[in-house]
């Protein structure tokens, strides 16, 4: 490795650690500890940083011009960021990821997985083979021990952020889905629905929801014979799912149901232009509310919708990443691992507003 390469490593460790252990450091690189010393002495003698026992701390007198000329050649980090899709949902996290990144000096290494547990692993093997700092990671499956995904990442020594996921074995950033249903039960109710019914796709999100459901129809006071189904949709960014939506709504004027929550947003406009179909007025003989806000106020009737916090899940996946790079986060050597969700919000348009709103 070249003078200059080392030169730079080593200013990227102080900007982003503000400390370097020459015996850490060593281990980290590959480089002899008798390299970093001499390294660590022509820096400071340059004024880049300050010589202490062991090893080196960042310059605190070091101008500022010098700190941003280092951070314009070369990012603090590289994180690997694995999602299932850049097509739904998850373009806004990855806005999110990349407005976090500019900000940190972190550069985005971008993989998809096509909701493939395979390629998923392969996508990780390719970023873990780039020498990435950190990895951020929306699974196509659960992160489980016994599986490919769980093995890797638990053997790293890097960072491991879970996005939209939930593991006990890693840290996570996701929406709180289980109080997006909540909101929308709860405004279902106050417009005076009592049979509110379910429709979900299968993914991570619906047993949040189910769950959700099911609690707020009991602590409402709800009837309880509203339809509740989970369907496979026909493709992994979406499909139209007409015929389990017509038996669904066939359920719904059967039992009397009047309001239903529908994940997603495509499956939802179906909904819509299948009670229209029908004779049903939306929001008059049928409210919907659409959970992911996507494309929920492009339908012909503007969808009321759960809007999950997206670009704040990606922004702060990648804020904790460099934050446990930098040792910023804990204290000792086992720091406690953080969880950490973000609020959905409710948006109020025509497909659930009662006639008076209007």
């Amino acid at each position: 490795m070249l003078s200059g390469e080392r030169h730079g490593k080593i200013l990227r460790e102080l900007e982003l650690r503000g400390t370097l252990s020459v015996n850490e450091f060593a281990a980290k690189t590959g480089l002899s500890t008798m390299t970093i010393r001499r390294d660590l002495t022509q820096l400071a003698g340059q004024g880049l940083l300050r010589r202490v026992h062991g090893g080196a701390v960042r310059n605190a007198s070091e101008r500022s011009g010098e700190a941003e000329y280092r951070r314009s050649r070369q990012p603090l980090a590289t994180l690997g960021l694995i999602v299932p899709t850049t097509g739904y949902y998850f373009p806004e996290i990855i806005r999110g990821a990349e407005a976090a990144a500019r900000t940190l000096n972190a550069r985005l290494i971008l993989g998809v997985s096509n909701y493939s547990v395979e390629d998923e692993y392969r996508q990780l093997q390719r970023v873990v083979a780039n020498s990435v700092d950190g990895i951020l990671l929306a699974s196509a499956g659960p992160v489980e021990p016994g599986s490919p995904t769980f093995e890797l990442l638990a053997g790293l020594k890097i960072p491991v952020v879970l996005v939209e996921r939930s593991s006990r074995a890693f840290e996570s950033v996701m929406s709180d889905h289980s109080y997006g249903a909540e909101l929308a039960m709860e405004h279902l109710a106050v417009q005076g629905h009592r049979k509110i019914a379910l429709a979900v796709a299968t993914s991570p999100t619906a047993p949040w929801l189910r769950d959700s459901h099911a609690r707020m129809v009991a602590k409402l006071g709800l009837e309880s014979d509203a339809p509740v189904m989970e369907y496979d949709r026909l493709g992994p960014v979406g499909g139209n799912n007409q015929a389990e939506f017509s038996r669904f709504l066939t359920d719904c004027r059967r039992t009397g149901t009047t309001a239903a929550l529908v994940l997603p947003d495509e499956e939802a406009i179906t909904l819509i232009h299948l009670a229209e179909e029908s004779g049903m007025d939306v929001p008059q003989d049928f409210a919907i509310v659409a959970y992911d806000d996507e494309v929920a106020e492009l339908a012909a009737v503007p969808l009321t919708s759960i809007a999950p916090p997206k670009r704040d899940v990606g922004h702060t996946a990648v804020t904790m990443c460099m934050e446990r790079l930098a040792g910023k986060q804990g204290s000792g050597l086992t720091p406690a691992l953080r969880r950490v969700n973000l609020a959905p919000k409710l948006i109020v348009r025509e497909s659930s507003r009662a006639a008076e709103e209007d």
